[in-house]
């Protein structure tokens, strides 16, 4: 019965650990695409904010990100939820809420999105 147990326990922290390692992406500079307008640069800080390079009129009020099992969550502000973004290969795609219109998240240069 011990050996069961021990095997029970180690199959739920293998299996965590694979959850964990799937979560969150890095922080680091991304390019934001609205529908299909041209890309803006933003940099996703390790603190949660989300601050957009020069005068960037499509940043869609996003000021805050948050990272979710298979992706991210961008925010105003104010915490509301602008889109939630499924991540795939160092790019993040989805709907913004408020208008439905397509947004995508997509790594800068050679930083690419990474698990920890």
């Amino acid at each position: 019965m011990t050996s069961l147990r021990s095997l029970l326990i180690a199959s739920a922290a293998l299996a965590l650990t694979a959850v964990s390692a799937q979560a969150a992406p890095a922080a680091g500079s991304y390019k934001l695409a609205i529908g299909a307008n041209t890309t803006c640069a933003v940099t996703l800080a390790d603190d949660g904010s989300a601050n957009f390079t020069g005068d960037c009129a499509q940043s869609a009020g996003v000021a805050k990100w948050t990272a979710k099992y298979n992706g991210v969550e961008l925010k105003t502000a104010g915490g509301e939820t602008v889109a939630i973004l499924k991540g795939k290969d160092g790019a993040y795609t989805g709907t913004r809420f408020a208008d439905g219109r397509a947004l995508s998240l997509n790594a800068e240069g050679s930083a690419v999105a990474q698990v920890h």
